[in-house]
């Protein structure tokens, strides 16, 4: 029904909300850049990515949330 569409929907825009802003913002970046690459440059493009993103706050408590086996908290940083 159109009511649960609307409640699946705010669910998973609630969901993304508390995500990683920052790797959220830098997958979509690169999904539009890597349309005009080469598969060896788009996956060179993402490892760079990748490792931009690992110096990041977020990814260190998102870590050690993991290895906590707890929910991370996303701060944006």
């Amino acid at each position: 029904s159109s009511a649960e569409l609307d409640a699946d929907a705010l669910k998973l825009a609630r969901q993304i909300q508390a995500g990683p802003n920052f790797a959220h913002m830098m997958t979509k970046t690169m999904l539009a850049q890597e349309w005009s690459m080469s598969i060896e440059q788009a996956i060179e493009a993402e490892a760079q990515a990748q490792a931009i993103c690992m110096q990041t706050g977020d990814f260190e408590r998102a870590y050690r949330a993991f290895v906590a086996k707890e929910r991370p908290v996303f701060e944006g940083d």
